[in-house]
């Protein structure tokens, strides 16, 4: 648990970072990859839905604190992506990377979809076509390459989570 305690948040602040600074100058047509929902959908698909709601709900609310107009919009949107994404995990193989790929790309394009509604609905911005083959499908490709750079990270992370907890137990 105290392993599981020092990863993620370390994690979570080090992707904010990256993707607030570095990324910023590697836009590629304008569009960066999320790190911190790929980071949450991963950990779901890997490790299990309740860590991914937390991770997501952390993330979210790094992100709500950085740029939300209103706290908590993106980190309930986190948490319930790492709850989707976790429920699938139970019903697929999720030791091969093209899974975690494939999922990752499913759900970063519904995560990015929703904000677009959610951040245009009011402002009267409705096209959602231009938003979706310009942005979010782009972002959505980047999240997957991101996800197969992350997921040895997070396999071996999950091993030595499971080895202090068994280390514990003798």
């Amino acid at each position: 648990m105290k392993r599981k305690l020092l990863f993620y948040p370390f994690f979570i602040v080090f992707f904010l970072l990256l993707q607030t600074t570095l990324l910023q100058h590697a836009r590629i047509r304008g569009v960066v990859p999320n790190l911190l929902i790929t980071l949450t959908i991963v950990t779901a698909l890997v490790r299990s839905s309740t860590e991914g709601a937390v991770v997501g709900l952390f993330s979210g609310l790094c992100v709500d604190l950085q740029f939300g107009a209103a706290v908590g919009f993106y980190a309930l949107l986190g948490m319930y992506t790492g709850i989707a994404a976790g429920s699938v995990s139970r019903k697929i193989y999720r030791e091969n990377f093209l899974v975690v790929a494939f999922f990752t790309f499913i759900y970063s394009v519904v995560y990015e979809s929703v904000v677009f509604v959610i951040n245009n609905i009011m402002s009267g911005e409705t096209d959602f076509a231009f938003a979706f083959t310009r942005i979010i499908l782009a972002e959505a490709i980047f999240n997957c390459v991101v996800s197969v750079l992350l997921f040895p990270l997070l396999v071996k992370a999950g091993k030595w989570f499971d080895s202090s907890a068994v280390a514990r137990k003798y």
